[in-house]
């Protein structure tokens, strides 16, 4: 399958949204953490979370630039659409990281590569205690668990992003219908997409399968249904 990654323009509106929704989520993982009570283990997922809060903290203080935020154009729904496009990005690099899959590998589109890593990780349970899961049942789909992800906080991590753009739709983008019945088929292809990345991310499907959803369904059509431009 040859899949392409997509890199559209941002501004300082759709760039500092983006910023805001990860504390958002970040925020949700550590009550996520907490509101499991008894469970030592998924409150010390808590300060990774509050660690991640605070560098996205930083990249805003420490920006060369301060961000211009026009109140007027602030949230349109092309602006929407690219923090959209941004959090999916944020979904990938977060879920294969849970797996324990390089970025290169993911970069160089070799689909090859990241299965051979899949079932390496598959093979190479690293003993994780099993009451570190949250209100979910041990997942085994497979050969895959949440037990033998590299980095569980990642994955649930990706799952709340994941959780959080179909929010996002449902609220913002949903109502953007049009009597361009390319732009209307785009957006339903677009929900459809979204649904079945937060269902395979929770079937703990190989990170392959998360990239082809998101470059090949989510990312397509977002720049068909709001004309998102790619960076030259």
């Amino acid at each position: 399958t040859n899949i392409h990654a997509h890199n559209f323009d941002t501004d300082d509106n759709s760039t500092f949204l983006t910023l805001v929704n990860k504390i958002l989520i970040e925020n949700r993982l550590i009550n996520n953490s907490i509101a499991v009570a008894g469970n030592d283990s998924n409150q010390s997922l808590a300060p990774g979370y509050i660690k991640n809060i605070e560098k996205i903290i930083d990249d805003i203080v420490i920006s060369e630039d301060s961000f211009v935020v026009d109140s007027d154009q602030f949230y349109n729904n092309t602006i929407i659409a690219v923090v959209v496009a941004n959090l999916a990005d944020e979904v990938l690099r977060k879920y294969r990281a849970s797996f324990g899959v390089p970025s290169n590998v993911m970069l160089s589109m070799n689909f090859t590569n990241i299965i051979n890593i899949e079932n390496n990780t598959n093979t190479n349970n690293n003993a994780l205690n099993p009451s570190n899961h949250y209100n979910l049942v041990n997942m085994d789909v497979g050969n895959n668990s949440i037990d033998s992800l590299n980095d569980k906080s990642e994955y649930y991590n990706a799952l709340e992003i994941s959780d959080r753009m179909i929010e996002i739709y449902n609220k913002d983008l949903n109502e953007s219908l049009s009597d361009s019945s390319q732009k209307n088929t785009s957006l339903s292809n677009l929900k459809d997409a979204l649904y079945e990345l937060n269902k395979d991310i929770n079937q703990l499907d190989p990170p392959s399968k998360i990239m082809e959803i998101i470059h090949g369904k989510i990312h397509p059509n977002l720049q068909l249904a709001f004309n998102l431009t790619l960076k030259r």
